[in-house]
């Protein structure tokens, strides 16, 4: 096949261990016995994301056959689906784990967390109703549409702490009721 891209995700791989992404993700792991290196697969997704955004289907070829990760020579398209179901489950403690690495690591000042929301739609004619998509106030003018709610919380200095997905037609009035009762348990 010939030489691999090496550069970006040896720098990527660098960034992950040193914020400790890593290490949580595999303590995580280790309750749950996966015969695949599931953390090796979050990273390639997340690589893949920031240097060559594709489908995970694509993903299959581009490990292995484009750019070296180290501890995955190759990807079944299957292992990421499987591994983002891991990544939904441990959502919650994975952040709080990683925000507090990353708070100390970064020494960030958390003494004020600043909230914003925003809403992304769907271009379709109907609403999920077992899901987030619901018809809702929109933020960008696209009422008409289903639509999901999001929140991120960023410290001072625009460092993102937390992030939410909520259906679309969340009031603005529940959505900071539970970022408050959220944060409150992270102790910030």
């Amino acid at each position: 096949l010939g030489s691999l891209k090496l550069g970006g995700t040896w720098l990527l791989d660098g960034l992950w261990k040193r914020m400790g992404i890593a290490e949580t993700l595999q303590r995580l792991l280790a309750q749950r016995h996966y015969q695949t290196p599931v953390e090796r697969h979050l990273f390639a997704m997340v690589a893949n994301r920031a240097l060559a955004p594709s489908s995970k289907l694509a993903i299959e070829t581009w490990v292995g056959q484009q750019v070296y990760v180290d501890g995955l020579s190759q990807v079944d398209v299957h292992q990421l689906y499987r591994a983002m179901d891991f990544l939904l489950e441990a959502a919650d403690a994975i952040q709080r784990e990683v925000y507090w690495r990353i708070a100390n690591l970064f020494n960030l000042d958390v003494d004020v967390i600043f909230l914003d929301t925003t809403t992304a739609h769907f271009e379709i004619e109907e609403e999920d109703e077992d899901g987030l998509r619901r018809w809702g106030k929109s933020a960008d003018d696209h009422s008409g549409h289903a639509q999901v709610r999001m929140g991120f919380a960023v410290t001072r200095d625009g460092i993102p702490v937390r992030c939410w997905v909520w259906p679309g037609n969340t009031a603005d009035r529940s959505v900071v009721q539970e970022v408050k009762r959220d944060l409150n348990g992270w102790k910030l």
